[in-house]
């Protein structure tokens, strides 16, 4: 019995070393360089307060983002033309007295990218869905959390254009 107890030890204490022995030698993990970087960005879209902030976090994630325009056409690596972008709320699960429990957002949102470089242009569409418990008695948390899973979405999105827009290079 104590064979067993000495040996989950010393995995313990090999594994507490051997992290001990990548910290020390200055390793970790590899951050993803952003394909987005000294790219120059066009996009073009309705006014929407969606497509605003999605603009918003875009910009956050490269300087190069002119927004609805395309002036200078030239100088554009990539074109992302945002077709329809939306987010709608439903009810989904209902409780006592037919009264909702739970609410289900979907994000949708139906693209075209267009690579200037290699003049490749591909339609995409980027769906996801979150659920969240709903309460009368908290209306504005539950608005101040909507506003946030809105802003996740974007960025999910915005993380996925990035990754099919490094497909579309040369």
């Amino acid at each position: 019995m104590k064979e067993i107890g000495l040996t989950f030890n010393l995995k313990y204490l090999l594994l507490v070393l051997l992290f001990l022995s990548f910290q020390s030698c200055g390793y970790n993990l590899r951050e993803n360089p952003s394909f987005f970087i000294e790219k120059n960005i066009a996009v073009v879209a309705n006014s929407s307060s969606l497509n605003q902030l999605f603009i918003e976090e875009l910009k956050k994630t490269t300087d190069n983002v002119l927004d609805y325009k395309v002036e200078k056409i030239d100088e554009l690596d990539l074109i992302i033309k945002i077709n329809n972008h939306q987010i709608e709320r439903f009810s989904s699960g209902q409780g006592a007295g037919a009264r909702t429990v739970e609410v289900r957002i979907e994000y949708s949102l139906n693209f075209s990218i267009e690579n200037l470089a290699s003049s490749k242009k591909e339609n995409y569409e980027i769906r996801d869905i979150k659920y969240i418990a709903f309460d009368d008695s908290q209306i504005l948390a539950m608005e101040a959390e909507e506003s946030d899973i809105s802003k996740d979405f974007v960025r999910f999105a915005i993380r996925k254009i990035e990754l099919l827009s490094a497909s579309l290079k040369e």
